[in-house]
This record gives structure tokens, sequence and C-alpha cells, in this order.
């Protein structure tokens, strides 16, 4: 089996499309899938792209606080082994949610991201950068050969909560600024991230 996780669509308790990304990560109960495949290079080809829309609604196996503490405890782990707090985040949500496809592309995109891009830690923490990511890719604008496709507003929204989160408890999302808020425990941080961001997206989409 590939690292892709199963996912399906859910539109008011009824499936409204079918994709198929096989994968080791868990699965979601009762779900329908259909078709995707490897390309050339081993990585996966999806051949639909996953989009979620308000009102959408995910059936999961498993309890939605043991999904939100997998995800603080494995970006904890990530930070402290392999350091990138935009890196570690995504990679905690792509392993802890069973509807988030474990998209190498996306994981690699977001290498540059941490410590706020910069060398003076004065732009967005990564974490808040990853996990704003994950929310992007579950939930944004697509495009093709004609255009782009679909709104912003969802994912703004759910960004925003999540801004909100970094706001209550670290007064910012600045790398600088939250680091200090953590006395300098960026593990913590990226645990926090990952679990609020999580929470957010559970809180939305699970039945």
């Amino acid at each position: 089996m590939n690292d892709l996780t199963y996912f399906a669509r859910f539109v008011g308790g009824a499936a409204s499309r079918r994709v198929f990304l096989r994968g080791a990560a868990g699965t979601v109960g009762s779900l329908l899938v259909a078709g995707s495949a490897l390309g050339k290079t081993g990585l996966p080809r999806v051949k639909e792209e996953v989009v979620l829309k308000k009102g959408d609604r995910l059936r999961l196996d498993e309890e939605p606080k043991a999904i939100i503490q997998r995800a603080y405890d494995l970006g904890r782990k990530y930070e402290a082994k392999f350091g990138n707090c935009a890196q570690c985040t995504l990679a905690a949500l792509q392993d802890a949610l069973p509807f988030v496809p474990k998209d190498r592309n996306v994981f690699r995109a977001a290498c540059g991201l941490d410590g706020g891009s910069t060398p003076v830690g004065v732009q967005n923490c990564g974490s808040f950068t990853g996990a704003a990511m994950i929310i992007g890719y579950l939930t944004g604008r697509t495009r093709n050969e004609k255009g782009f496709h679909g709104g912003t507003g969802l994912t703004h929204r759910l960004t925003h909560r999540l801004y909100a989160r970094y706001k209550e408890h670290c007064g910012t999302v600045l790398c600088r600024d939250v680091r200090k808020a953590a006395k300098g425990n960026c593990p913590e941080v990226v645990g926090r991230g990952a679990r609020w961001a999580a929470e957010i997206l559970l809180e939305e989409f699970a039945a």
C-alpha cells in the first residue's frame, strides 16, 4: 500500500463524489472510495482533486479527541527530532487526520517557511503557516488550464479561526513573539499549532 489515506467527501450525509486515495495512515469508516494511481516516480498522482465545501461532513473511525491528541504528540515529536516548524506541523496533520492526503510535494513546499522565512523571526510563525497550508489544501480554490476555480471564503474563515487561537494564547502569530510566549519551546509551539488546526478542521467537518 502507498502512503495516502482513505478519503471521501460527504454532503448532508450522502457521498457527492468519490475519491480513492489508498494508504496506511488509517481509514475513514464507511466511506465510498474509488481510483488513484502512482506515477513512474512512485509519488502519488491524484486523478481528482479533494476539496471540502461548507456543510461537508466526514465519518471517522475514531473519536476526534484521539485524533487531536495525536496531532499534538506528532507535532512535538517531529519538531524535536527533525526541526522546521512549518514542515513538522504540516506532517503532523497529514499523519494525524485520516482525511488529509500525505502529499509529499506539499510537504516539500513548506521547507522554506520555518522561522517566518526570515533570519530575524519577525514574520509569521512557521507552525501557523504550515497549518494554514493544510487548511488551504483541503478547502482552497483550484486551477487548471482554463483558470482558477472556486472561492476562498471557507479557507479564510478557518485560517482566521486558527489565527484567533494563536492570538489568544500567544498574543500574535509572529515567529519571534510566539517563541517568546512559549519560552523558546518550539516543539510545544508546533504541537499546539497542529492541535488547534486539527480541532478547527474536526469542528467544521466531522460528522
